[in-house]
């Protein structure tokens, strides 16, 4: 069978994917309407559509997970300190010494928000996948023939430059996807399905 792919401009989001008939039949044959599919090829179409829908409708917010770390320009306070502009640091105006600057209180410097984590304390440190999206991922890697498509999901799923409302939804992104479901189709059009052992019972 001649593999197919996915034109730019077309995907399964859209319902126009290249082997888009065939993803409807196994989508609705092999995909329980909940908890894990009962065959290889139907855990397979189960993992790639709940992970292009999360995407897609939900910018990647329930699959991507951010570790919070301290932010190391105010270590963690969430303010920085500067000079007083009123009185340049020194506590009391200059023309008329002794005369505690209002604005600092004497103290000479003032706080605000730190310029990098805004005052939230903690910025954002490596990604990390949800669990229960990992797990998909994994298994899509352990039964899928052609590993390719999957690498550059995860490579995908690691940028740390996309995050949630960071993502432009364009052919360059939605081809990482694309290209996943091109790939499952075309193992489940041209290798037996086998049965498996269920592990979760809901989703």
């Amino acid at each position: 069978m001649d593999r197919k792919t996915t034109e730019s401009g077309k995907s399964y989001w859209n319902n126009n994917g290249a082997y888009q008939e065939e993803y409807d039949t196994f989508y609705k044959e092999l995909v329980p309407s909940r908890g894990e599919a009962d065959t290889i090829h139907g855990e397979m179409i189960r993992a790639v559509s709940r992970l292009f829908y999360d995407y897609c409708n939900n910018g990647n917010c329930n699959v991507r997970e951010f570790e919070q770390e301290s932010c190391d320009e105010c270590g963690g306070c969430g303010y920085e300190e500067e000079d007083c502009y009123s009185c340049c640091g020194v506590g009391h105006y200059v023309e008329e010494e002794g005369d505690e600057c209002l604005e600092c209180g004497g103290s000479g410097y003032e706080t605000r928000d730190c310029g990098y984590c805004g005052g939230d304390c903690y910025v954002d440190g490596d990604v990390a996948i949800n669990d229960y999206y990992q797990e998909m991922i994994d298994f899509l890697f352990e039964h899928l023939n052609n590993k390719t498509p999957v690498d550059n999901l995860e490579e995908f799923l690691f940028r740390k430059d996309l995050g949630y409302g960071e993502y432009k939804f364009d052919d360059a992104e939605m081809k990482v996807y694309n290209d996943l479901v091109d790939e499952v189709v075309y193992q489940a059009l041209t290798t037996p399905n086998q049965k498996r052992i269920k592990i979760n019972l809901v989703d």
